[in-house]
């Protein structure tokens, strides 16, 4: 994906379109450009449709459009994977690798879902014939592809912990989380590796809130579930959740 001051001037663009009554698809945006383009059109006024076929998708396809707009509209494939499971260990990063290798930009595919009903891709229609006449390896595992209908879903897991720190302030709690100091909180923060609800936040000041969801790159995501007083130091007592 474009970096992000290109992709405002794309969807500036794309919103001008639908002003003039066209129907503009984007491709798979993950959560960082879907908040990006969500911020966008409602500071524009402009009607916008989200969709990832897969129930709590972590990537949407985007529809502006001043007409009503139908699941179909957004064009999405899911795929089940078929393969030896008594041979072969396959995760997450053995499919986005397996796909990305035949050329497949990352903006083409959906979620990856791996379940005790077994392994679901989603995919644009227009990547689709190809993913089926080239997609036949998993690493060196052999694969079956057949399209699905049915419904899935992405589970997502929160486990809940209890940390002692001084204040909200995102830099202390994400050092308090993830157990390192606050400087190397900082130049975490600093190097726009963080983010508040999808929105990069270079604020080390920042104060979070109650149901806000911070994203570290390279540690992982965890939201701000309760506050449950002060103990006798004055330290607040913050249950927060990291997704597992």
């Amino acid at each position: 994906m474009e970096d992000v001051a290109k992709f405002k001037k794309k969807v500036e663009s794309q919103i001008e379109r639908s002003y003039m009554g066209n129907v503009v698809l984007f491709p798979f945006l993950d959560e960082t450009f879907g908040a990006i383009l969500e911020e966008m059109c409602k500071y524009e006024k402009a009607n916008y449709s989200k969709y990832g076929r897969i129930k709590n998708a972590d990537r949407n396809r985007y529809i502006l459009s001043q007409y009503d707009i139908l699941d179909e509209d957004f064009k999405i494939v899911i795929y089940k994977v078929k393969y030896n499971k008594k041979y072969y260990d396959i995760n997450h990063r053995n499919v986005l690798g397996s796909l990305m290798s035949l050329g497949i930009k990352r903006e083409s595919l959906g979620d990856i879902v791996i379940n005790d009903s077994g392994l679901f891709i989603a995919c644009t229609e227009e990547i689709s014939k190809y993913i089926e006449q080239e997609f036949k390896f998993i690493g060196r595992a052999p694969i079956e592809l057949e399209r699905y209908d049915g419904d899935v879903e992405n589970v997502i897991k929160y486990e809940d912990k209890n940390y002692f720190i001084s204040s909200l302030r995102i830099d202390c709690v994400i050092a308090g989380i993830y157990g390192i100091s606050r400087s190397e909180a900082l130049e975490l923060i600093m190097g726009g590796l963080v983010q508040v609800n999808h929105i990069i936040n270079m604020n080390p000041s920042h104060i979070l809130k109650i149901d806000d969801i911070v994203s570290v790159r390279h540690k992982g995501k965890f939201k701000v579930t309760s506050l449950n007083g002060k103990t006798r130091s004055d330290r607040l007592n913050v249950t927060l959740s990291k997704r597992i």
